[in-house]
């Protein structure tokens, strides 16, 4: 439950107006301008939602019902679903076509177990024009076995499941709606229409569990182009030999596919095959993914093999390393003679300014300029240091 209360509350909208930050928790004259509490940068602070939530349980009485939605999120992101419940109920009273507060008191309900109500909520969100709104009520009618309430909504489900995993699943689902006779064509018509790619970004977890158990009951209908969808569920559930096999299919008819190559990378890590990962990884690359070279450095922190780091350090320029990479790509230079390169690769990277602010990393930073300080980029690594230093004193 903890992780969908997360999405709930960052399943935000862009900012209008007001730059986005917990600053905005502590004026209540704006909270009844919802656009403002959007971004979930409002909500980012927890000890701004938990001042904004003492001065509620203090003085409810000063907040006006059309003031409560900051409230009831900030509810929301300390998990106590009933006063975020009544908090979002008594703001609807006086905003009846707010989007999030519709939708998110479906899901609330839905979690709850109140699968009825969760449908009203639903149906409201989408008559107010919220369409995404149409796959939780699918997910809804699914739960109360009522699937054939489904069909209305057959044309808005069928425009999202290109591009969106759970709209999908729905959609599997409401073809295998009469148990004695699976809708075989149906659901052929909606796997040759998705994109695979977009499906594969859209996924979360509990959808990539439930299109694997439903891949498992279909498999012969599903298009070669669209087989890295499960592939990649089996991969996440780490069934290796069953990811293999499917990557594999798809491979043998499109050996360019990118997605699948990538895919491979994975497994053939997974299964003690390094160098045939790193090979898997070069050829996405090369088949026009340049996001795959990030893999690729992954792979070489992971492994801490160096012929890995020499087959993806000439593509810099496509790398985008996180914080964590990074610093660990820091760590293995100290620990050697021989690696300058990817000390500075590290430490000058342009998302590496969190690793000045880290003590133990800062350490590190400072013994790798010790034993790489003949090179030409250590003047900047040192001004990095001290700037830091400033900032902290």
């Amino acid at each position: 439950m903890k992780k969908v209360l997360t999405a709930l509350v960052l399943s935000c909208a862009a900012a209008f107006g007001q730059q986005p930050s917990p600053e905005l928790l502590k004026n209540k004259e704006n909270f009844s301008k919802t656009e403002l509490f959007e971004p979930n940068e409002v909500f980012a602070d927890k000890a701004a939602n938990a001042a904004l939530l003492r001065d509620y349980e203090a003085n409810k009485s000063a907040y006006k019902p059309e003031q409560l939605l900051p409230v009831a999120v900030c509810y929301l992101s300390f998990g106590d679903i009933p006063k975020a419940k009544s908090a979002f109920e008594s703001f609807l009273k006086t905003s009846p076509k707010n989007l999030r507060a519709l939708r998110t008191l479906g899901t609330i309900s839905f979690l709850l177990k109140d699968v009825d109500t969760a449908i009203k909520y639903y149906k409201a969100a989408i008559d107010a024009g919220d369409d995404k709104s149409v796959v939780f009520l699918g997910s809804a009618y699914i739960m109360a076995n009522k699937m054939d309430e489904i069909a209305p909504y057959l044309p808005a489900l069928k425009k999202l499941a290109n591009e969106n995993l759970e709209a999908l699943n729905v959609l599997l689902f409401y073809a295998g709606r009469d148990r004695k006779s699976f809708d075989e064509a149906f659901a052929k018509e909606i796997l040759a229409s998705i994109n695979a790619r977009k499906v594969l970004e859209s996924a979360t977890p509990e959808g990539m569990s439930t299109v694997l158990r439903l891949y498992m009951a279909t498999k012969n209908i599903w298009p070669v182009s669209t087989l890295v969808v499960p592939a990649r569920a089996a991969a996440l559930a780490e069934l290796w030999p069953l990811a293999l096999s499917t990557y594999k299919k798809v491979l043998e008819s499109e050996p360019n596919n990118p997605v699948a190559l990538r895919g491979m990378g994975l497994v053939s890590y997974r299964t003690g095959d390094i160098m045939g990962a790193a090979d898997y990884i070069m050829k996405a690359y090369n088949a026009g993914d340049k996001d795959a070279a990030t893999d690729g450095v992954d792979l070489f922190v992971l492994s801490r093999n160096r012929a890995i780091w020499d087959m993806f350090k000439g593509y810099a320029a496509d790398i985008k390393t996180s914080p964590q990479v990074l610093a660990a790509l820091v760590q293995y230079s100290v620990g050697r003679d021989d690696a300058a390169d990817i000390f500075y690769f590290g430490a000058l990277d342009k998302n590496a300014s969190l690793l000045y602010r880290d003590e133990a990393v800062v350490k590190l930073l400072e013994d790798g300029l010790k034993k790489y300080g003949s090179d030409g980029r250590a003047a900047e690594v040192s001004k990095k240091l001290k700037e830091a230093k400033g900032k902290k004193e």
